[in-house]
C-alpha cells in the first residue's frame, strides 16, 4: 500500500505492446505496420476512470526539447563551462509536449477539470512516468 493506506498507482497492463489501431466504418482493426509520429495524433491512455490523451514522442521533438532544456553552466576554477540537461526540467518539458487532452480527472475536492497544461504539472508521478513511458513506446 502506498501513502496514506492508499494503493500505488498502475496503469493497466499493455503488454505485449499496443498495436497501430485505425477506424473502419466505426470499427478499430490493429494496422500491421508502423505508422510515422503524426503531430495532430491523439492517443488514449486510461488510467483508472480516467483517460489521458498523448501524442507519441519523434526524435526530431525530442532533440528539440533537450535544446530548449540544456543549460549552460558558466566556468568555475579550472572547468570549462559545460552543458547540463536537468532531467525534471526535460521530462516536465516532454510532459508539456505530449500530453494533448484528458477526461474524467478530477480536482482534490471530486470535480471534474478541464485540460490545461498549467493542470498537467500537478499529476502524480506515477501518471507521469506512465504517459512519459508509452509517449516513448511505439
Amino acid at each position: 500500500m502506498g501513502r496514506a493506506g492508499r494503493r500505488p498507482f498502475r496503469e493497466k497492463p499493455s503488454w505485449p505492446a499496443p498495436q497501430a489501431r485505425v477506424k473502419v466504418s466505426g470499427m478499430t482493426e490493429p494496422r500491421p505496420y508502423l505508422t510515422l509520429v503524426d503531430p495532430e495524433e491523439r492517443l488514449p491512455l486510461h488510467l483508472h476512470g480516467s483517460t489521458l490523451f498523448y501524442r507519441r514522442l519523434s526524435l526530431g521533438a525530442l532533440a528539440g526539447i533537450e535544446r530548449a532544456q540544456t543549460v549552460l553552466l558558466p566556468a568555475s576554477g579550472d572547468e570549462p563551462p559545460r552543458a547540463v540537461l536537468p532531467r525534471a526540467a526535460l521530462e516536465a518539458a516532454i510532459i508539456d509536449h505530449v500530453l494533448v487532452g484528458w477526461r474524467e480527472v478530477r480536482g482534490v475536492r471530486g470535480h471534474e477539470l478541464p485540460f490545461s497544461q498549467r493542470l498537467a504539472r500537478r499529476l502524480p508521478g506515477g501518471v507521469r512516468e506512465a504517459l512519459l513511458r508509452r509517449a516513448r513506446a511505439y
